[in-house]
């Protein structure tokens, strides 16, 4: 009885993990300058799927003229964007293996296509080498998709594009 009792229990954890998935998908396009090996900025910019984003306009766009006012983007960033704090804003940065928590600038959210559009900025120095940057949520609530055409480096050759994409982000 007592080994039926765990097998059971070990099932119940590991078929609960097994069926975690996501219930918004976000594609994650990061635009960053880069001056002698060192970002000052990276831009985010943050397209969520079309069902989520359908529900969410539907909601946050008040006056329903297709666009958020100013007013609209700062109650989406009181209300929806800061409590996303918690979880580091699905910003996974790693220097020299230390992870940084970072702190959200600029944030505006907008309507492109029909999609939900946050956009914001990381202000932080950062040195190019013995740097990984990530964007997930371990949670697995939110999909965070990125693809190596997303990531736009400014400010360096197109060879130290491809190395930089493929050593910070992991993308090939």
């Amino acid at each position: 009885m007592k080994h039926l009792f765990i097998t059971i229990t070990l099932l119940l954890i590991f078929t609960t993990q097994a069926l975690a998935h996501p219930h918004t998908f976000i594609e994650v396009k990061p635009t960053i300058k880069i001056n002698n090996e060192t970002i000052n900025k990276i831009h985010v910019h943050w397209k969520l799927d079309e069902m989520t984003s359908m529900m969410l306009i539907e909601e946050l766009d008040t006056n329903g003229n297709g666009k958020f006012e100013k007013s609209e983007s700062d109650f989406i960033y009181e209300n929806y964007f800061s409590s996303l704090d918690e979880y580091n804003f699905y910003t996974h940065i790693y220097s020299n293996k230390k992870r940084l928590m970072i702190t959200p600038k600029n944030f505006k959210a907008s309507i492109e296509d029909n999609k939900l559009i946050y956009a914001f900025d990381i202000e932080q120095q950062l040195n190019t080498q013995n740097l990984k940057i990530g964007f997930f949520d371990v949670t697995l609530f939110v999909g965070m998709i990125i693809k190596k055409e997303y990531i736009t480096l400014n400010g360096i050759n197109e060879t130290r594009q491809t190395q930089l994409k493929k050593n910070i982000f992991e993308v090939k």
